[in-house]
């Protein structure tokens, strides 16, 4: 398996994905959540920040720029978190999308619940829907 153990070898693999992406646009913002029982909940959000894990994410629902909303299958989320797998081997970086996309698999699995994944392409864009409200709530705390 590929591994990216230094920043250099994280910021190429980001510069080679990205570049690889037609039509690629870096979202304002994103996160992965959970719909249940009608209420979209994102317990990290990225905000102008952590780019890789959303070109990551963003090849394997095939986004490429602007604001949308995708219902995510768990195995969607599995090929995301295996993607981003190969930055873990960099211990200068924290990865929080890793552990928590990791944590998402597990909670879903235990309570149910919708995968949702949310790009904001621009802050000053409408919201798309409810998935996306919530996220930009979540950028407010």
């Amino acid at each position: 398996m590929e591994q990216w153990a230094t920043k250099e070898e994280i910021a190429a693999a980001r510069e080679r994905l990205e570049s690889g992406h037609e039509g690629w646009r870096r979202p304002a913002a994103y996160a992965v959540g959970v719909d249940r029982d009608g209420r979209t909940g994102f317990g990290l959000v990225n905000e102008a920040a952590n780019h890789l894990p959303a070109i990551v994410l963003a090849r394997t629902l095939g986004h490429t720029s602007g604001t949308a909303t995708y219902p995510m299958s768990a195995e969607q989320l599995r090929t995301a978190i295996e993607g981003l797998a190969p930055a873990e081997a960099c211990t200068d970086y924290a990865h929080p999308n890793l552990h928590h996309w990791r944590d998402l698999l597990e909670e879903i699995g235990e309570k149910g619940g919708q995968l949702v994944a949310v790009f904001v392409g621009d802050l000053t864009d409408e919201p798309v829907d409810r998935h996306d409200r919530a996220l930009r709530e979540a950028l407010r705390r």
